[in-house]
């Protein structure tokens, strides 16, 4: 017999054998027994967590004369003639290479035809998010109202795409994400059945790289076990070289020369760790993974180990990290290598770019000021010379206020230190000069301006207001909320509802703020500072690569607003 991969070998027969969807499969099991199956189910999920599977079980099921539990008994001649290829009361469709209408109107012609085998003719759509809105049509009627023998089954990563009037034709289930302890047991029986050994350490890198997916996961194991010695072993080291991935080891190193500062001792790993094949995209991975880990260590303190759900020796070197560093350098880390890893998708120079981005890491507080951090800088030096001088008199010279900020760029309130506003002196005030109280009055007003918000908006500024007050609000209880909300952009329509958009390459951000309950308590706070109700959307706004001009494409790619992009005529 020819060698069967192991998501396939594996693949359930039963919904008990089914990993990760027990909510779902009591409720098919139930159907089943109780004899309440519908004419059109929807199952929509990520790849690889058994949308597929639970179709082939669920028509089997609904055939078998002997079902146990609503369970097939996979014993009868039913059961045995579905789980032959070819029978004709299940006809598996792929969606992707039979999309046109021609293939649909094949289908009506033939569902009037009654089963040979058992008591429906089940048709399992994969993939069904790929067929022409001409297909989707021409599918309607039959799919609201089949013969009573028919029963289809539609399965999609991408339920997005379906039209609504699919959608509300189907009893739709959303297949979860499967957790990475059940992939690590499912994984453990297969290896104990195969006579395989390996480690936990092992176990737990292959359903990391799985991605919550069990066919990812199982097709990754399959490669791997034939890693294994003539004891049937499999070492963690022989893992690492084969997939290219650096020892966590390796990993912990490299982050805590970062948080040091050490950028030649970052050099120096990189150049050992590249030389050893690891490849520089999934080098960046594992660092953002690892950052992560970090980081729910220090916010979920002892909890953090079940969260992660990692040894005790990575929780206690996530922890030894994790004590050396702020939560604001830990977000600004994050959040710098995701942006860099963006830009390694249209590049040829991965290595040069992962090089540049660990050295603008080590080398952040070196990096040059904006103009309005000199300035600032600038500002606060001279008050400085003037706290250390007691004695001297306390006036600040008017040229170099008038040097710095001309009548087209006057001083704004943030660019002047409070300390300029209140100067003391223990034995007695000094006089302070007029300039500087019209500078500290002008801050007050704009303090207390920014305080009120408007009850009429339709401006730039009121929208920038009302964003800004929601994301200070926001940040006084979740400073990582706040960060990941200024990623949006703000529009304010017709004064009551506020849209905040975020761009493509700002996805993750918008799949973290984009939360019912995130939404909620963003309308709650706009409403309380406004005294009116205030309605909040968050979209995505998707941009299409393929569509874009050769400006647009290099913009993108080197992402960076201070780089001028030319186009050459």
């Amino acid at each position: 017999m020819a060698y069967l991969a192991l998501y396939r070998k594996y693949r359930p027969k039963t919904f008990d054998e089914v990993v990760g969807q027990d909510s779902i499969t009591r409720i098919l099991k139930n159907q089943i027994q109780y004899n309440r199956v519908g004419h059109a189910y929807l199952f929509s999920g990520i790849r690889g967590t058994g949308k597929t599977s639970l179709a082939k079980i669920f028509a089997k099921a609904i055939n078998c004369p002997n079902s146990i539990d609503g369970n097939p008994c996979n014993k009868c001649e039913v059961c045995l003639k579905v789980d032959r290829p070819g029978v004709m009361d299940i006809i598996e469709i792929d969606g992707a290479s039979n999309r046109g209408v021609d293939e649909i109107r094949e289908i009506r012609e033939k569902i009037k035809y009654p089963p040979t085998v058992g008591q429906y003719k089940v048709y399992i759509i994969d993939e069904v998010h790929m067929l022409t809105k001409e297909a989707f049509n021409a599918l309607l009627k039959t799919l609201e109202e089949p013969p009573v023998h028919a029963v289809f089954i539609l399965a999609t990563t991408e339920p997005n795409k379906c039209p609504t009037t699919i959608l509300s034709r189907c009893q739709r289930y959303e297949i979860r994400p499967i957790p990475k302890a059940l992939i690590i047991g499912q994984m453990k029986k297969i290896c104990n059945d195969l006579g395989v050994t390996m480690s936990e350490q092992s176990f737990d890198f292959i359903a990391t790289r799985g991605e919550n997916s069990m066919r990812d996961a199982l097709s990754l194991l399959d490669q791997i076990i034939d890693l294994k010695d003539s004891e049937g072993c499999v070492s963690f080291d022989e893992l690492l070289a084969f997939t290219g991935m650096a020892d966590k080891t390796n990993i912990h190193d490299l982050v805590l020369k970062i948080i040091k500062g050490d950028s030649s001792g970052v050099l120096v790993s990189l150049r050992d760790l590249v030389s050893h094949g690891k490849e520089s995209l999934l080098l960046m991975d594992q660092l953002i993974e690892y950052l992560r880990g970090i980081l729910i260590t220090k916010t979920a303190k002892e909890t953090a180990k079940d969260i992660l759900i990692c040894t005790t020796e990575d929780f206690e070197a996530y922890r030894e990290i994790a004590e050396k560093i702020t939560f604001a350098k830990l977000y600004q880390m994050i959040t710098q290598l995701i942006d860099e890893k963006n830009k390694l998708k249209y590049s040829s120079l991965q290595s040069i770019i992962v090089e540049m981005a660990l050295l603008k890491l080590c080398l952040e507080d070196e990096a040059p000021d904006t103009e309005k951090q000199k300035k600032m800088h600038s500002t606060k030096k001279e008050i400085k010379t003037i706290e250390e001088e007691p004695k001297a008199n306390y006036k600040i010279d008017r040229l170099t206020i008038d040097e710095k900020h001309s009548d087209t760029q006057k001083p704004s309130a943030e660019e002047i230190s409070p300390e300029i506003i209140k100067i003391e002196n223990d034995e007695e005030k000094k006089e302070i000069p007029q300039q500087t109280k019209a500078i500290a009055e002008s801050q007050k007003k704009v303090q207390n301006e920014e305080k009120k918000l408007p009850q009429k908006n339709g401006s730039k500024h009121d929208e920038m207001r009302l964003f800004k007050k929601l994301c200070d609000e926001i940040g006084k209880t979740n400073s990582a909320q706040a960060m990941f909300l200024k990623r949006g952009e703000a529009i304010l329509q017709n004064d009551d509802h506020l849209d905040i958009i975020y761009t493509a390459e700002n996805k993750n951000y918008f799949q973290f703020v984009n939360k019912p309950e995130f939404i909620k308590s963003f309308e709650t706070i706009l409403s309380e500072a406004t005294e009116r109700k205030i309605t909040v959307a968050v979209r995505l706004e998707e941009d299409n690569f393929s569509k874009m001009d050769l400006t647009e494409k290099t913009r993108r790619i080197v992402n960076n607003d201070d780089v001028k992009i030319i186009k050459n005529e």
